[in-house]
């Protein structure tokens, strides 16, 4: 009888329990299943917008060099409408190095700049710089291409960052800067690749 009593007594709390935080329970229920459909839309939305901006991307890589004027604005659109996609900065940054292959260095520039400042990823970053360090030596500014090369973030460009300042100091003349710039380039390629034969060649033409 005591038992009964006892379980009568604790279904009664329950009870009382319910009716009073029924409707705190049925708000923080309502509240998840908002943030829920909220977090799904956007999930969503962010699928779909990746996979439009990676469709431009293809586009844009199938298209010859002959049509620079369609690639363009097939990048311009993935850089309005995607920015914060990875194709945005890949788009420009292709559209900048094929300038770059027919000459017209005034129009690689923009495109690699804005791809090394926009671009998500570090790598894309590293390149359009890489790239750009070369459109100015290309029109013979030493000091725009420095700070085109010092951007140069990425671990696994180090090498080429190091002979590309050396570049960039023996076209200013300063061959000591150039011969430590190259050793340290030397460093990073030796025993790892062909690169290091053209950094010797490089380093022996201005003597140890």
């Amino acid at each position: 009888m005591a038992l009964d009593m006892e379980e009568q007594d604790q279904e009664e709390n329950l009870k009382n329990l319910w009716r009073k935080y029924k409707n705190i329970a049925f708000i923080a229920i309502g509240i998840f299943l908002c943030l829920y459909i909220a977090a799904t839309f956007i999930s969503n939305k962010k699928n779909k917008a990746n996979e439009l901006a990676s469709q431009l991307y293809q586009e844009v890589l199938m298209e010859k060099i002959d049509n620079l004027e369609q690639i363009k604005v097939k990048t311009d659109l993935v850089k309005k409408d995607h920015i914060n996609t990875p194709y945005a900065g890949r788009a420009s940054l292709h559209l900048g190095q094929l300038y770059a292959k027919t000459g017209d260095y005034d129009k690689s520039i923009p495109e690699l700049s804005w791809a090394g400042e926009n671009a998500t990823e570090l790598s894309i970053q590293s390149l359009a710089h890489y790239a750009l360090a070369y459109m100015y030596i290309a029109k013979k500014d030493a000091s725009k291409a420095k700070l085109a090369a010092e951007a140069i973030a990425t671990p696994g460009y180090i090498g080429l960052k190091s002979d590309l300042l050396g570049d960039i100091a023996l076209m200013d003349g300063d061959h000591e800067a150039a011969r430590s710039f190259f050793n340290q380039a030397l460093d990073f390629y030796k025993n790892k690749s062909e690169l290091a034969q053209v950094i010797q060649t490089k380093l022996d033409a201005i003597g140890q």
